[in-house]
C-alpha cells in the first residue's frame, strides 16, 4: 500500500489518495550525496517520475557516507542514501563509455527535466552541456547545482560542502556558539547546507516547469550553492552595501533570546513582544516583573537583559524542558525544547501528524522514513517505493518505460490567461499569477517575496491595527525603527510587493479581502491555526468563493496535531527541527540559529505552492496546504532521525568533523577573525596539498599517511597546518590550494562578499530605489533562469502605498467609498 502521511485537510475524499501533484513530469537525475538527490527526491515525493543514473560500481557517493543500519558500512544500507532516494528508479551507466553515454541521451530526450550537479567543465568535455542537451531536446529544463554556478571567475573550483557553507556567509554570520570570533567558526550539523541547496534548486525547477508546461520552452536554470547558501542570510549581509555594518556571529545585539540548560536539556526562549515578555515572567512566577511598569519598556529589558538572564536561568535548571516547554505555551510563551533525534521522533505532534512512515526496503528491510512538511488536500506527497539498489532498474527503464508512448501535458483552458498579457519575449515565470499576502514576519514573508522574484503579482495585507513587527524591529539584527517604513529589515524580505491596508477586525474589511481572494491565485498565510477561519478567511469559506484557490497556511507545528496552536520564531523552528541540538562544538551548548531558519521555512513554503500551481495548470484545481514550519526543519536532517529509528543513535554536536575527510575544518589566517575552510577528501589530494604546503614527506608519515590515520590524528593536523595558514591571507591560501585543485575557501565576511569578483560576475546584487530609504543594493534572487529570468522590480512597500491601484481598479471602489472605509477605520 502506498504511504501517506496524515493532512489537515479541509475536503480529502477517497478519490483524491490516488492523484498525485506532479504526475506526468519526468525527471532525470544525474547527481550525487545531497543537493543535487534531494532535489530530485522533493519531486519524486510528490509524483514525478524519477530515473536516478550512478556509476556502474560504486554509484552515489551517499551509499558509502553513514550512519548506516546497524553500524555497518553497506552501499544499500546507507540511511543517508535511503533517506534521499525514495520514489525513484535506479539506472547503471558508465557516463565516460560512449554505448553507456547514448543510453544517458536517449535518457535526456525522454525527460522533461534534469538535474545534475556536474563540474561544468565535464559536461562540455561529454558535450552534455545544455547548449548541447537542448538540440536533443528543446523542451528540456536542465537544474545544474554546483558549487559556485556555471559562469564566472570560481566556476571550475572545487568545494566540499564546508566550503560553500563559507563561501556563501554563513560560517561567518552563523550560527552563534560560545566564545563567538575568538572561536572557530562551525558549521551547521549534518548536511544541512547542502538540503538548502537542493532546496533552493527545487524551487528554481518548479518555476521552469511551469513555463514549460504552457510555452514548451525549457532552460537552465544555474543554481550556485554558494548563492543559494548566502540567500538565507540576505538580511544580514545587505547591510553591508546599505549601512556599512559587517554582522557577525559574535554580535550580542540580539536581545531577548536566550538557550537555558534545563534539568534534562536545554530550551530556548524568545520574547520579542510585549505580552510574550509577560508570559515568561508568570512562567517563572516573577510578580515583581509582571506588576513593575519598567519591565514593560523594552530599553529597560535590554538594559538589565544579563540580571534577568541569571534570574530566569537559576529557575530554569531546576525544571525539565518538556514541563517548561507546556506550561510556559499554554502561557503564551514561544518556549521550546532543543530536541534530540528521539525527542522529535517520541513527540506527540510528530506521532499525531504521521510525520514517519513505515518502508520496505529490498536489503535493508522496513524502516522509519521521515515524510514531508507539507500536507497537501487534494495531492498528498508520498512514499511509495524505497530507494533503489545499484543499477536495480537499469533493464526495465531501457526495455519497457522508454518505449511506452509518452503523454503530452495538457493545460486546464482557464489558466491559459496567465499568459496572455505581455510580449513572450519579457515572459517571467508567473506572469499572471496574483497573490493575496496575508503573512507577516520573516518566514511567511519571504514565501511570497520569492514568488514576487518569479514575478508573481504579491498584494500585502496590512494594518496599522497589527503591525508587522520587522517594520519595527528584528532580534536578528537587533534594530529598531522608528517609523513603518523606514525598516531595512521589512524592505529586504518584502521587496516586489504592493500594499493595502485592511483592519480585519471590521466585517466590511473581511468582505474587501474576500473580494481580493476572488481574483487572486494564491492565498499565503502564517497566522496562528484558528485564527483566519475566525475571521471568516479560512480555505473553507475562501474556496466557496475562488474554488481553484490554492491556500497555504504556515505555522510554527502545523495546522494539526495536540501543539497546534503553540507559537515560535526561527530559533524555535530551529530547536523543534533538531538543528540546534546537532550545531555546535562537542561537549558545548547547541547553537543559537536564527534568521536563515525562517528563510529556509520560507523556500520550502514557495515549493510548495509552485507544486500546487504546476498541478493546478495540468487540472484547474487549487488546494489547500498545511506547513509546519518546525517539520521543514525535521526534513533537513532524515538520515540523523533515521539513525535514531534504526539503530537507537542520538546523534549530538561535533563541531566541524566529518565522519570520512580530514583534514576538514576552519583554519586560522592573517587578521582579525580570518578563517578559510579546507577539506581534503582523498590520499591523492592530501599528496597535492602537503607539496602546497611546502612539506611533500608530510604525506608519507605514518601517522598521516591514510585516511584513517589522519581522521584518528586530526587535533595534531589541525594545529599543522593553522602553523601554515596563519602566515597568510585567507585568499592567498585559497588560491595556492584551489590552483592546485585543493577543496579551499575564505569564510567570507559580508564586505568581501559584495566587492568578491565571482559574484560580482554573476550580478549578484541589484540596485532599487526605495521611497524613504533611497538607493538601496539588494541581493538577487538565488536562481539564475536561462529563458524567463527572475528579478527584483520594486522595493518592499510603503505601508498602504498601492491602494489606489488595488481598490479602485481591481475592486471598482469609489474615492467616496475609499473615504468613507477610512472614516470607519475598515481601511486603517
Amino acid at each position: 500500500m502506498p504511504n501517506t502521511f496524515g493532512e489537515s485537510n479541509p475536503e480529502k475524499t477517497a478519490s483524491s489518495a490516488s492523484l498525485k501533484a506532479l504526475g506526468g513530469t519526468k525527471v532525470l537525475e544525474w547527481a550525487q550525496l545531497a543537493a543535487g538527490p534531494y532535489c530530485a527526491k522533493l519531486l519524486a515525493d510528490l509524483g514525478a517520475e524519477v530515473i536516478k543514473v550512478e556509476g556502474p560500481e560504486i554509484g552515489d557517493e551517499a551509499r558509502h557516507r553513514g550512519p548506516f543500519l546497524h553500524n555497518i558500512p553497506h552501499p544499500e544500507k546507507s540511511l543517508l542514501f535511503l533517506y534521499l532516494n525514495t520514489n525513484k528508479l535506479g539506472a547503471a551507466l558508465d557516463i565516460e563509455n560512449p554505448a553507456d553515454r547514448e543510453k544517458f541521451v536517449e535518457l535526456v530526450k525522454w525527460a522533461d527535466i534534469i538535474i545534475e550537479d556536474n563540474p561544468p567543465q565535464t559536461l562540455d568535455r561529454l558535450k552534455l552541456t545544455h547548449e548541447h542537451l537542448r538540440r536533443i531536446n528543446p523542451r528540456l529544463i536542465m537544474t545544474s547545482i554546483t558549487p559556485f554556478g556555471q559562469t564566472g571567475p570560481y566556476h571550475n573550483y572545487k568545494a566540499y560542502p564546508i566550503n560553500t557553507y563559507t563561501g556563501g556567509g554563513l560560517g561567518f554570520l552563523s550560527p552563534q556558539v560560545e566564545g563567538g570570533s575568538a572561536h572557530p567558526p562551525v558549521k551547521m550539523g549534518g548536511f544541512f547546507s547542502e538540503y538548502a541547496c537542493g532546496l533552493v534548486g527545487a524551487v528554481g525547477t518548479l518555476a521552469a516547469l511551469y513555463v514549460q508546461q504552457v510555452t514548451g520552452v525549457g532552460q537552465q536554470v544555474d543554481i550556485s550553492k554558494q548563492e543559494a547558501i548566502l540567500s538565507l542570510c540576505r538580511v544580514q549581509v545587505d547591510r553591508y552595501p546599505n549601512e556599512g555594518i559587517i554582522q557577525s556571529r559574535s554580535d550580542s545585539g540580539r536581545g531577548f533570546t536566550t538557550i537555558f540548560p534545563c534539568k534534562d536539556g536545554y530550551a530556548v526562549t524568545i520574547t520579542t513582544q510585549p505580552h510574550e515578555w509577560q508570559a515568561l515572567a508568570k512562567l517563572i512566577g516573577s510578580s515583581e516583573w509582571v506588576n513593575d511598569q519598567r519591565f514593560q519598556d523594552r530599553d529597560f529589558l535590554l538594559q538589565h537583559w544579563n540580571e534577568i538572564n541569571r534570574r530566569v536561568s537559576d529557575w530554569m535548571i531546576n525544571q525539565s524542558k518538556e514541563d517548561i516547554y507546556h506550561q510556559g505555551q499554554a502561557l503564551g510563551c514561544p518556549i521550546t525544547p532543543i530536541m534530540t533525534a528521539k525527542d522529535i521522533v517520541d513527540s506527540e505532534q510528530t506521532i499525531a501528524r504521521q510525520f514517519l512512515l513505515e518502508i520496505d526496503h529490498p536489503v535493508a528491510g522496513s524502516l522509519k522514513h521521515p515524510g514531508a512538511p507539507y500536507h497537501f488536500s487534494v495531492t498528498p506527497s508520498r512514499i511509495e517505493q524505497p530507494a533503489p539498489l545499484l543499477g536495480q532498474h537499469t533493464e526495465e527503464i531501457f526495455s519497457k518505460l522508454l518505449n511506452s508512448n509518452r503523454q503530452d501535458v495538457s493545460v486546464a483552458q482557464d489558466t491559459m490567461r496567465l499568459f496572455s498579457t505581455r510580449d513572450n519575449k519579457k515572459r517571467t515565470p508567473l506572469q499572471g499569477v496574483r497573490v493575496a499576502d496575508f503573512s507577516w514576519a520573516w518566514a511567511g514573508a519571504h514565501a511570497t517575496e520569492l514568488l514576487a522574484f518569479l514575478g508573481a503579482e504579491v498584494i500585502k495585507i496590512e494594518s496599522i491595527k497589527r503591525i508587522d513587527f520587522t517594520r519595527l524591529l528584528s532580534f536578528t539584527t537587533g534594530q529598531k525603527f522608528e517609523n513603518v517604513n523606514e525598516s531595512r529589515v521589512f524592505n529586504d524580505i518584502n521587496l516586489g510587493k504592493l500594499s493595502i491596508r485592511l483592519n480585519l477586525s471590521q466585517p466590511q474589511a473581511v468582505e474587501l479581502a474576500k473580494k481580493l481572494v476572488s481574483i487572486s491565485d494564491i492565498v499565503m498565510q502564517n497566522m496562528r491555526p484558528g485564527v483566519m477561519e475566525r475571521l471568516g478567511l479560512g480555505y473553507e469559506a475562501l474556496k466557496i468563493i475562488k474554488p481553484d484557490i490554492i491556500y497555504l497556511s504556515s505555522s510554527a507545528r502545523g495546522a494539526t496535531g495536540p501543539e497546534k496552536t503553540y507559537s515560535g520564531y526561527a530559533p524555535n523552528f530551529a530547536a523543534w527541527g533538531g538543528i540546534s541540538y546537532i550545531t555546535g562544538n562537542p561537549n558545548g551548548k547547541p547553537a543559537f540559529i536564527a534568521g536563515e531558519i525562517d528563510l529556509l521555512s520560507a523556500i520550502t513554503s514557495t515549493f510548495a505552492i509552485l507544486t500546487a500551481l504546476n498541478y493546478r495548470l495540468k487540472t484547474g484545481k487549487g488546494q489547500y496546504i498545511d506547513l509546519s514550519s518546525a517539520e521543514a526543519m525535521n526534513a533537513l536532517i532524515g538520515e540523523i532521525l533515521m539513525d535514531y529509528t534504526a539503530n537507537g543513535k542520538i546523534q549530538t554536536r561535533n563541531g566541524n568533523l566529518d565522519e570520512l575527510m580530514a583534514p576538514h575544518n576552519f583554519y586560522r589566517c592573517k587578521g582579525e577573525d580570518k578563517w578559510i575552510s579546507i577539506a581534503v577528501a582523498t590520499d591523492e589530494e592530501w599528496q597535492t596539498f602537503c607539496k602546497v604546503f611546502g612539506s611533500p614527506s608530510l604525506a608519507k608519515e605514518q601517522c598521516f599517511s591514510t585516511a584513517n590515520n589522519r581522521w584518528q590524528n586530526q587535533e595534531e593536523l589541525d594545529k599543522l597546518i593553522e602553523n601554515w595558514t596563519v602566515n597568510y591571507n585567507h585568499y592567498e591560501v585559497m588560491e595556492m590550494l584551489q590552483k592546485a585543485g585543493i577543496a579551499a575557501m575564505p569564510c567570507f565576511n559580508a564586505e568581501e562578499l559584495f566587492n568578491n569578483p565571482h559574484l560580482k560576475h554573476r550580478q549578484c546584487w541589484t540596485k532599487i530605489i526605495h521611497p524613504i530609504l533611497g538607493e538601496q543594493v539588494m541581493l538577487a534572487p538565488p536562481w539564475k533562469l536561462s529563458t524567463t529570468p527572475a528579478n527584483i522590480n520594486s522595493p518592499a512597500p510603503l505601508l498602504g502605498q498601492h491602494e489606489d491601484y488595488v481598490f479602485k481598479e481591481l475592486l471598482g471602489m469609489t474615492d467616496n467609498d475609499i473615504s468613507l472605509f477610512e472614516e470607519q477605520k475598515i481601511i486603517y
